[in-house]
């Protein structure tokens, strides 16, 4: 794994990532069963999916922080002279260690079903809370160290309540035994997560307060930018969930066409949720804006200068300008742990030229989506084919040092993990083209099929929100801030055709087959304008 990322420092970050998001639901299945299931009678089916989905995501948790541990201890060790003795006295190390004892806690309790064992699950989650906070940016900083380790935890808790117990409601409502069970179980959660969002809004807010210190800080840090990310996704969970709050008020009138259109809201909302948990992992990653130095900042001249509108780039360097490749054998040496190898403006060209026609293939494919909606334009729904000219255009052109550009062997330059990565993810974008163009098609009629494209969506801004770059700090924020955009819109294409895949005909799936269309176009034009050179 740490091969192929090439990047240990990214495998804890998505590890991270994966721990905060099994805690969420972890601490969100206890919240709901304690505030939602049981105090609203719950038939024994609902209680028993809750109690499973517990254990579940306590299992998953503690995998989640035996595998962290692992590999920040790996990391420590590699770049110090300390022992594994010395690791286990850490503070990462002790509290990874107490949150492995709590979940298997909880997982015991949600095993028995006395009673007492539900009433300890309370205690064992503030102490898994109190663990994950232990670690955080809160409490290492020397001022208002208890004020930020609060906020933390309560972010943690309003996460939990709204985004971690969202999909025990999911799937209680698909087990209830009629729709009075139903209806006492969204109006007790709907409650509940507005509780959960204000908790989450207030308290992010008191954080952002300290941990950026001004306003430009959100665009000239990359801890501000990730957190222009999580509002975008919030307000985009918020719309949603506003709608669905208004569902459960009308549940009384109209309930079983109402019930089925919450649910599919309600997994779009899922998925903005823990995406929002994935970008805030990406967060936990970046020193606070607070205590980066004026020159590791961006200055509106220098974002002015790179991100200003310039027409593409359609002509490319030579191949001849390019720097000679080296052996095989030493990029496979140097590629072990090592970051990305220097750029000259030849390569930087190289690489808007690549860019640029990739932009303008998303933007074609955008369009014709959006033309597709017309009856008379029912041709534009192969808008898939273009990708497959994307695939074979990174193929050609995105490792100009390999076949068939270059003199390196196509089979042996697999060794590289660059390479691969490039080439896999060629070989991603033409199953997609060849699935998404046969469900346009209507070749494919199985519903699985027509779920690729969203969650190739979804997979794609979750990759986007989570990487990291290893170039110089102004160039790695810079690199950013051109990347989260295109994960945001790319997250909003794959839910709204979800949305307009699983709801009903109506006014919300009309609005939300326009919508992805649109997105994709929009990542079309910044590509369009991706810029490596000043």
């Amino acid at each position: 794994m740490i091969w192929f990322l090439r990047d240990i420092d990214l495998l804890t970050v998505l590890l991270r990532a994966a721990t905060l998001a099994f805690e969420a639901l972890l601490m969100g299945g206890v919240a709901y069963l304690l505030a939602v299931a049981l105090p609203a009678r719950a038939s024994a089916a609902v209680e028993d999916f809750c109690r499973r989905g517990i254990r579940m995501a306590a299992l998953a948790l503690v995998a989640g922080e035996v595998a962290l541990v692992s590999a920040s201890g790996a990391l420590l060790m590699s770049g110090s002279d300390l022992t594994l003795t010395d690791v286990t006295t850490t503070n990462f190390f002790r509290a990874g260690s107490f949150a492995i004892l709590f979940a298997i806690g909880l997982w015991i309790c949600a095993r028995l079903k006395s009673s007492t064992a539900t009433v300890a699950m309370l205690p064992l989650s503030l102490l898994l809370l109190a663990a994950t906070v232990s670690i955080s940016h809160a409490t290492a900083r020397i001022d208002y160290r208890v004020p930020l380790a609060i906020l933390t935890a309560a972010h943690h808790l309003g996460t939990a309540a709204w985004v971690g117990a969202m999909p025990y409601l999911w799937i209680s409502l698909g087990r209830v035994e009629d729709v009075d069970e139903a209806r006492r179980l969204t109006e007790r959660y709907s409650r509940m997560a507005l509780l959960g969002a204000a908790t989450l809004v207030s308290a992010g807010v008191g954080m952002a307060g300290f941990y950026l210190g001004t306003w430009s800080a959100l665009y000239t840090t990359a801890s501000g930018v990730m957190v222009v990310a999580k509002i975008y996704l919030l307000l985009a969970m918020a719309v949603l969930g506003a709608g669905n709050w208004l569902l459960v008020r009308r549940l009384a009138s109209d309930p079983e066409p109402l019930l089925a259109r919450l649910r599919r809201v309600a997994e779009a909302e899922i998925c903005l949720g823990f995406l929002a948990i994935l970008t805030a992992a990406s967060l936990t990653s970046q020193a606070p804006a607070v205590d980066v130095t004026a020159q590791d900042r961006l200055t509106a001249h220098e974002i002015y200068v790179r991100m200003h509108p310039e027409p593409p780039r359609m002509t490319s360097p030579s191949l001849a300008a390019l720097a000679p490749p080296g052996s095989l054998a030493v990029a496979v040496a140097d590629s072990q742990f090592a970051p990305t190898v220097h750029s000259d403006d030849t390569d930087k060209a190289w690489s808007e030229y690549n860019h640029h026609w990739a932009g303008l293939i998303v933007l074609i494919a955008g369009l014709l989506a959006l033309l597709s909606r017309h009856r008379a334009m029912r041709w534009a729904r192969f808008w898939p084919l273009s990708f497959a000219g994307l695939a074979v255009f990174i193929l050609l052109r995105a490792d100009p040092e390999n076949w068939p550009l270059g003199p390196r062997p196509f089979w042996q330059s697999f060794a590289v993990p660059e390479i691969l990565q490039h080439r896999l993810g060629a070989l991603l974008i033409v199953v997609f083209a060849a699935f998404e163009c046969a469900v346009q098609a209507g070749k494919l009629r199985t519903r699985w099929a027509t779920y690729v494209f969203p969650a190739m969506c979804a997979l794609g801004a979750a990759t986007l929100l989570t990487h990291e770059h290893s170039a110089q700090v102004k160039e790695a924020l810079l690199a950013e801030m051109s990347h989260t955009p295109i994960a945001l819109l790319g997250v909003s294409a794959g839910c709204s055709r979800w949305l307009e895949l699983r709801l009903p005909r109506s006014r919300m799936a009309t609005i939300a087959g326009y919508l992805w269309p649109l997105c994709l176009a929009l990542v079309g034009l910044i590509l369009l304008n991706y810029r490596e050179l000043a």
